[in-house]
């Protein structure tokens, strides 16, 4: 299965969303979600402390990893984060390759607490049967919900919709929702925790759920995630992070694949970074292999 966030973290297999799956793969992933989305996203400052409010100083993106950031923007910041992706799966004779492009996330902050994004996404896949087009838009908030005192977490929520704005090949031609609770511990002065868990429908139309005819059928997504970030020095950040996603309302078999993946963040100043990424699947019916590199930057 080809393997992705929120941006801002695919997968391929033969199970699609209609009454009797067609013959050919399909993506599942969360790059998906937004990921395709990011690695800061999982790191806290290492140089702050437990009650530094939640907005960030260093730069945080909601890309490249799946675990999206517990931080938002201050009020009046802008950051736009960007990048790209490959997918590919090799199942018997079978193939597929996606490529996915810009993975434009543009996030502002609101007030102290609250921060609204807009993504917009391209996929060109190919295969038996190659598609390409935009992706139906993503918009959503971010809050914060709490700060670490002691094993409490710090912790922010994201409500994420869709509006049918995406090709023929990827729209849903539905609006739809989700939600995603991200929460992280700060474990030693350069090493932090972090996981989410969240839900939505039909899986935001990320284009890793499309079968032949797409969306037949309205399914769920549950989404869960766990994280490791380790800053290296001052401009260095490495990650390492597990995630699965698990269906629920397709016809016949429900998909349950599960991910590793790994990058690195390289800060060239507090309002611009750059990220690389690898990941594999580690169930039967998760993508072979993903790659991606991206950045953002901070006005």
């Amino acid at each position: 299965m080809i393997l992705g966030i929120v941006g801002t973290a695919a997968s391929l297999n033969v199970v699609s969303a209609q009454d009797v799956p067609p013959a050919n793969f399909e993506f599942r992933t969360a790059e998906s979600y937004g990921r395709f989305q990011t690695a800061e996203t999982i790191f806290d400052q290492a140089r702050t402390d437990e009650s530094r409010p939640a907005q960030q100083e260093r730069i945080e993106t909601e890309r490249h990893d799946f675990t999206q950031s517990t931080k938002i923007l201050r009020p009046g910041d802008a950051q736009a984060e960007f990048g790209y992706t490959y997918f590919s799966k090799n199942e018997g004779s079978e193939s597929l390759e996606a490529h996915a492009t810009p993975e434009l996330l543009f996030r502002y902050g609101l007030t102290e607490n609250l921060e609204v994004r807009l993504r917009y996404n391209n996929v060109w896949l190919f295969g038996d049967e190659d598609r390409r087009g935009a992706e139906d838009i993503r918009f959503g908030v971010k809050l914060i919900a709490s700060e670490q005192r002691d094993w409490l977490p710090e912790s922010a929520a994201e409500l994420r919709f869709t509006a049918p704005t995406g090709s023929s090949d990827w729209t849903t031609d539905e609006l739809e929702f989700g939600l995603d609770y991200i929460y992280g511990w700060q474990l030693a002065p350069k090493v932090v925790l972090y996981g989410s868990t969240g839900f939505s429908t039909n899986a935001l139309g990320d284009f890793t759920f499309v079968s032949v005819d797409p969306f037949d059928d309205d399914f769920m997504l549950y989404t869960q995630s766990l994280a490791v970030g380790v800053e290296l020095t001052e401009q260095v950040t490495l990650y390492s992070e597990f995630f699965g996603l698990f269906t629920d309302g397709f016809e016949d078999d429900e998909e349950s694949p599960v991910f590793f993946n790994v990058g690195v963040d390289y800060y060239v100043n507090d309002d611009f970074v750059l990220d690389a990424r690898i990941g594999t699947g580690l169930s039967s019916d998760a993508e072979d292999l993903f790659v991606g590199v991206g950045g953002a930057y901070r006005f």
